[in-house]
């Protein structure tokens, strides 16, 4: 594992990239929930470009953090790092928002014909969306800083919060990845975990073994779906109702 001090930086960043994705995303929730639903696609066509530069700036913003993040955490471990500079990709995220925003309230309406319950939908939807396309910035940084940086050996999926979802625990429990070639962080909307950079091989921690055999535990005589169906069912019996929702 990275050093504590190494390990305190990383929640403390962690926290701020959350504060800023969350209050970007909830901006976006109040503006959807103003939505003109009498004409969602002239509503949309009015407000799209300036949440589009909203989500923007933000990724951005967090993509700058994650640079000054990345050098000083490497630095805690001993190594000199250049974390690479990327750029959001603007169509991505206005496809995202589109399918997020006016797809999902007419989705919504065609299921229960209720404009109410499609603006909540879409509202919703457009936060989670928001609040995943904001923290690509520092997600994408770190990934491409560990595929194009030869001074980094691995990472590790560190979540945000103290109960993440099933999935998101599954994730954490294949431990460290240090396989360039196949690196890909997966996340999901409202997801608030983030990748940690690795700087030498080293042995899994005990609470990642720990839940490496509470895996194989629950979902033995399972594969595939059936085996992640097992893995929540077996988390959601370990909790209160509502703890760790995605």
């Amino acid at each position: 594992m990275p050093s504590p001090q190494a390990q305190a930086l990383t929640r403390q960043f962690q926290q701020q990239v959350l504060n800023v994705a969350e209050l970007i995303a909830r901006r976006l929730r109040i503006t959807a929930l103003r939505a003109d639903v009498a004409n969602i696609d002239d509503w949309w066509e009015r407000i799209s470009p300036q949440v589009q530069r909203e989500i923007l700036t933000g990724h951005t913003a967090l993509a700058r953090l994650a640079r000054g993040y990345l050098a000083q955490h490497a630095a805690l471990e001993g190594v000199a790092l250049a974390p690479v500079i990327i750029e959001p990709d603007p169509e991505q995220v206005a496809t995202a928002l589109r399918v997020s925003g006016p797809v999902a309230f007419k989705t919504q309406m065609a299921i229960s014909g209720s404009e109410a319950a499609a603006t909540r939908v879409m509202a919703s939807q457009l936060q989670g969306a928001a609040t995943r396309l904001v923290l690509e910035g520092d997600r994408q940084t770190t990934m491409r800083t560990f595929t194009e940086r030869g001074e980094v050996e691995g990472w590790r999926r560190v979540a945000g919060r103290s109960s993440p979802c099933p999935f998101c625990l599954m994730l954490i429990g294949r431990g460290a990845v240090y396989s360039k070639q196949s690196a890909r962080f997966q996340s999901h909307d409202r997801c608030s975990c983030k990748p940690e950079l690795l700087y030498r091989h080293e042995p899994e921690p005990p609470e990642i073994r720990r839940l490496q055999e509470q895996w194989y535990t629950a979902t033995a005589g399972h594969s595939g779906k059936a085996a992640v169906d097992a893995w929540r069912q077996f988390v959601a019996g370990q909790r209160t109702p509502g703890e760790g929702a995605p």
